[in-house]
């Protein structure tokens, strides 16, 4: 089970699992990131699908959280 946070207001990175990521939203509902702090990935996670997915699922979190915050 993942855990993230993620500030709308000030559009702050998105953190899951203590990995930071920093997403740009290039076409509505999709997301490119970049990895802030690489030195946390665990070796395991250094195949680039996972990190893919990992980045996936901060914009998909990004993306419920302006939802919710819309109401």
């Amino acid at each position: 089970m993942s855990t993230w946070k993620i500030n709308l207001k000030e559009q702050t990175a998105t953190s899951i699992n203590g990995i930071t990521f920093k997403l740009t939203e290039t076409k509505p509902g999709q997301y490119e990131g970049v990895c802030i702090n690489p030195h946390s990935i665990p070796p395991d996670d250094m195949d680039d699908l996972i990190l893919g997915r990992m980045i996936k699922e901060a914009g998909m979190f990004y993306k419920m959280g302006l939802e919710r915050l819309r109401g």
